[in-house]
């Protein structure tokens, strides 16, 4: 089992080495980091150097025994990047939203790379410690947003592995390329109020408003008011309503989103309405599902429209 996961966390950080190095305005805008600052691309490149190592390291690790003080330096590399995540989230300068994604993308690779790197090291020293970093990061998230979160308490007390499998669907979540913020929003939006659950809704109004989408679009779309949309946010918000009623004029929306904005857009637009839905399913079915019957924009209440005018 160690040699598979050796040779896989070498291919992970290398390809996230070469992804940083090529494409930094890709990775940037594909991870939850432009929150910490806007984009330096030297910068992403130089960290994508040390993630190419690391993971050559752990590469050659694979292979050859010799190899273990350079894998015990990428580990070490890996668990400093963790620790400044700690230190951020205590500080309160990392976003809640993105905790899942750190735990997946940072401390579990460092905590694997140490046992790897360190053969006294066990595997397990390392897992009591997520448990408190998750519960810490939701008691931060519902205080920044105004959610219950307790589903994922209970999720996290019988299983802590079913929370990082539910952690894993952020990254889909996340994924928006070529394509506005308003319309992003304006397709996560109808997925959620199509599943009818308050809070969930409620927390894609809230994201918006805290990622620029001005009140006014967004009092549009809990009215259902086409006529006060944007053009973009019009086109996300009938292809989102027409996709998710399996109507056939989704495929001409489908085509006219791809001409305007490239096939980038349609991927983020579909993995935003499919990722938006999955939550409020899963609050119903273990029992914390809650309907929507009045939101709030601008601080401003607002009841909904359920059906688009």
């Amino acid at each position: 089992m160690r040699i598979t996961l050796t040779v896989i966390l070498g291919l992970a950080l290398a390809a996230n080495g070469i992804y940083m190095l090529f494409d930094p305005a890709g990775w940037y805008a594909l991870v939850p980091v432009p929150d910490t600052g806007p984009l330096n691309p030297h910068f992403v490149r130089d960290i994508g150097c040390a993630s190419l190592v690391a993971g050559a390291a752990f590469g050659w690790l694979a292979f050859d025994e010799r190899a273990r003080p350079a894998a015990i330096i990428a580990a070490m590399f890996l668990t400093l990047h963790a620790l400044v995540h700690v230190a951020d989230m205590i500080a309160g300068r990392e976003h809640a939203e993105h905790a899942a994604t750190t735990i997946l993308a940072v401390f579990i690779p460092a905590g694997i790379a140490l046992w790897l790197a360190v053969p006294s090291v066990p595997i397990v020293t390392g897992m009591p410690l997520l448990p408190w970093l998750l519960k810490r990061r939701i008691d931060a998230f519902e205080r920044d947003y105004g959610y219950d979160a307790s589903y994922i308490r209970e999720m996290l007390d019988v299983d802590l592995g079913a929370v990082l499998a539910l952690a894993r669907l952020q990254a889909l979540s996340d994924y928006r390329q070529g394509v506005s913020p308003a319309a992003w929003y304006a397709a996560k939006f109808v997925a959620a109020r199509g599943e009818d659950c308050g809070p969930c809704t409620q927390l894609v109004i809230t994201a918006a408003e805290r990622d620029g989408v001005s009140a006014d679009v967004l009092k549009a779309l809990v009215a259902g008011d086409i006529r006060a949309m944007p053009d973009d946010v019009v086109l996300a918000y009938r292809f989102a309503t027409t996709s998710l009623a399996h109507d056939p004029a989704a495929d001409e929306l489908r085509a006219e989103i791809s001409k305007r904005w490239g096939k980038h857009a349609v991927l983020s637009l579909a993995f935003a309405v499919a990722s938006t839905r999955f939550y409020p399913t899963l609050k119903y079915a273990l029992g914390h599902g809650q309907t929507c019957a009045r939101l709030t924009v601008g601080g401003t209440p607002v009841p909904v429209l359920r059906q688009a005018a």
